[in-house]
């Protein structure tokens, strides 16, 4: 009976196990450049801007507008008493009298329609223009940067995930080599070839290795979590796919060191000839060119405005429908708005003046940031060729341990120290090598590569 429910508890887990599907970093990626939330308000940003752009390309076509109105009077409009002269009554024809009053206009339509073209609006259509189009471009720019926004970050979640798997497999490792040794030293102590010190040694030392797996697979979880929200997976039980030139690295011996020895030359750039390529300083200039052509706006709106137009309009408010057409020209001369205009002026010229001092200054900040991203490459570099020679120091350490203790020549102390400083080394590494491979990412972004 026992036996039926141990192979069912292992065929459910399994099951749960087999449920979890495994993605490779270039999955994730491509997974997070398509559902991510933050590049999908991006994209949602860029549309806006076109439908911004379209709009403001309307102002070069004429308005038209149209009116009309049906009305009806409660009595005449006009109404008045006639005091005609006698004399006319003479030569009106027979049975025809002089009229001792008029009223008219107690009902009709009116309607007119009417189209302005402007001709001159002190480039102020030109230029809206152009400003709708340097935000599209400027949207379409933010796009580039929360794209690399989102690769880092799902690349920090998956060597996160990667991390606390290989130390999940090194704890693992290390459980099993404590049960054997538990195992050893009991048989040891029942011979009466050692104290019971050394197994409450190695029982205590199994304990916290235990309470170190719970908390592993707690972090563990969690940045499951997070990486599958950042996927566009949200609620759904996720897993990361081991690189195999990590394992690569975590098994072998000194013959492994090659591959991590060079430091990756190809993506180093010459920094200041790679600032025009970041996205940082392009939308930046983007920042230049809107305030240049805010500034035009605003001498613009203190210029004369011409316009031509037509219009015509009808009406049977007397009797029989009558139409009217009329051209005309017209010229705004704002002469008062100058007073206010003026300081309008000059606040978008300071304006457009801070926005070329901040393009130099965050220029030269951008410089020192991939100073900084080829340090951190560099520094991570060394850490990582160190992480892997403390790799195989500690085996061999490990290794010598438990021959000593074998023979009775050092403690049990000596030993759990020993492979501690072995768990110790593999978990290093593994950080190590994760953060070589966000560094390089991190270095790319910063000079504009792809």
């Amino acid at each position: 009976m026992k036996k039926i429910i141990f192979l069912l508890t292992c065929s459910v887990c399994l099951g749960a196990a087999s449920a979890q599907q495994a993605y490779t970093l270039e999955q994730l990626k491509h997974l997070a450049a398509e559902k991510n939330y933050s590049l999908r308000a991006a994209q949602n940003a860029i549309q806006q801007a076109k439908q911004q752009r379209d709009e403001v390309f309307t102002k070069y076509f004429p308005k038209v507008s149209a009116t009309g109105m049906a009305m009806t009077f409660n009595k005449h409009l006009i109404e008045a008493d006639l005091d005609l002269p006698s004399e006319l009554q003479m030569v009106l024809p027979a049975g025809v009298d002089l009229p001792s009053n008029i009223a008219i206009i107690k009902n009709g339509v009116v309607g007119a329609v009417t189209a302005v073209q402007p001709v001159f609006m002190g480039g102020m259509i030109v230029n809206g223009n152009r400003l709708a189009k340097v935000g599209q471009q400027a949207n379409e720019i933010k796009l580039e940067i929360s794209e690399d926004e989102v690769e880092l970050t799902t690349e920090q979640y998956y060597w996160q995930a990667v991390s606390l798997k290989e130390k999940q497999n090194t704890l693992n490792s290390v459980h099993s080599m404590l049960a054997e040794l538990e195992k050893d030293v009991a048989n040891m102590v029942r011979v009466g070839a050692v104290n019971r010190n050394d197994l409450l040694q190695v029982q205590l030392r199994k304990g916290e290795i235990e309470s170190t797996q719970a908390e592993v697979e707690s972090g563990l979880t969690t940045v499951c979590q997070l990486l599958a929200q950042h996927i566009g997976k949200t609620g759904e039980a996720i897993d990361v796919a081991l690189p195999a030139e990590l394992s690569a690295q975590l098994s072998g011996g000194a013959e492994t060191k090659a591959a991590l020895i060079a430091l990756p030359l190809s993506i180093k750039k010459d920094h200041q000839s790679a600032v025009a390529a970041t996205p940082q300083y392009r939308l930046l200039e983007k920042n230049v060119e809107s305030h240049r052509l805010q500034h035009q706006i605003a001498v613009g709106q203190n210029l004369p405005k011409v316009s031509v137009g037509a219009s015509y309009s009808y009406h049977n408010l007397m009797d029989g429908n009558r139409g009217m057409g009329v051209l005309f020209a017209g010229v705004n001369v704002p002469i008062s708005g100058w007073w206010g205009g003026s300081h309008a002026i000059k606040k978008q010229k300071l304006a457009y003046e801070d926005a070329k001092e901040q393009l130099e200054d965050n220029s030269q900040k951008l410089v020192i940031r991939m100073n900084n991203a080829w340090a951190a490459v560099e520094t991570s570099h060394k850490k990582l060729l160190i992480a892997h020679d403390a790799i195989a120091q500690a085996e061999e350490n490990l290794r010598l341990n438990k021959d000593y203790y074998r023979v009775g020549t050092t403690k049990m102390s000596d030993l759990l120290l020993a492979q501690q400083q072995y768990q110790s080394a593999r978990d290093r590494f593994t950080d190590a090598y994760a953060n070589f491979q966000t560094k390089q990412l991190e270095y790319r972004q910063a000079t504009g590569q792809e």
